[in-house]
């Protein structure tokens, strides 16, 4: 498991399957230069150089927006597993 700062701070079975010879302080969690979002979509990108979301995004906001604003109130995420089967 990994703390609130990214730093890796147990590992199940350590002591068995690893003989307790893991350096954590080099298996945190990378940080991810850029974090932006759209419509309430989150994305990250490890570019720091990249260009903004919006700008990489260009045309295809528009059909975002067709997806993301069909309806008054916004999209709803509903969580959970959820499955389709289908007969083919």
């Amino acid at each position: 498991s990994y703390s609130t700062d990214g730093s890796l701070v147990s590992v199940p079975r350590e002591e068995y399957a690893y003989y307790n010879e893991i350096d954590k302080s080099k298996l945190g969690l990378l940080r991810v230069p850029q974090v932006q979002s759209y419509k309430g979509l989150v994305f990250g990108c490890f570019d720091p150089e990249a260009p903004s979301l919006v700008d990489f995004l260009g045309d295809m906001t528009y059909y975002l927006d067709i997806l993301l604003d069909r309806v008054d109130g916004g999209t709803e995420v509903i969580s959970g597993v959820h499955k389709w089967k289908m007969r083919g």
